[in-house]
């Protein structure tokens, strides 16, 4: 996370892979105890006794604060991402670390599961949301666009 005063030129595009969001006004003055964290869209493939998670769609930055629980992110959640409440019920939620998930229940505080400041990769700590992946598939010819030779 970048400081809005920091110039994008000074940014290393060879080392970082960038995104920006809008910080929702709720979420710009974090409080001392309040948590910074990615949430990630993901599936389960099972396959060969093995579980693999499949992470897609747009990950996105979620304040959560202490003592928040399960519960009251996921209203959250389901506002920011302008889901309907009949899809948002199959949807599960887990804490990941290390790519491996611990399904979390709505009365869990959430806060106590992202506990350390110094994890630096996105991908070793966040949460999780479990759902089928509704995008419509790209198919190849439209992966193509602008690649062609005369």
């Amino acid at each position: 996370v970048f400081p809005s005063n920091e110039k994008i030129e000074n940014i290393n595009d060879q080392y970082w892979t960038l995104r920006a969001e809008e910080i929702p006004e709720e979420e710009k003055n974090i409080g001392p105890q309040d948590r910074l964290i990615h949430v990630y869209h993901f599936t389960k493939d099972t396959a060969q006794n093995q579980m693999q998670i499949q992470n897609f769609g747009d990950p996105f930055f979620l304040v959560i604060h202490e003592g928040e629980a399960l519960s009251e992110i996921k209203v959250r959640i389901q506002k920011k991402l302008q889901v309907p409440d009949e899809e948002f019920s199959k949807w599960k939620f887990a804490f990941l670390s290390l790519g491996r998930p611990e399904y979390l229940q709505d009365s869990d505080i959430v806060s106590s599961r992202f506990q350390r400041r110094d994890v630096y990769g996105a991908w070793e700590q966040y949460l999780g949301l479990e759902h089928t992946d509704n995008a419509p598939k790209r198919s190849y010819a439209a992966n193509q666009v602008g690649k062609f030779s005369v």
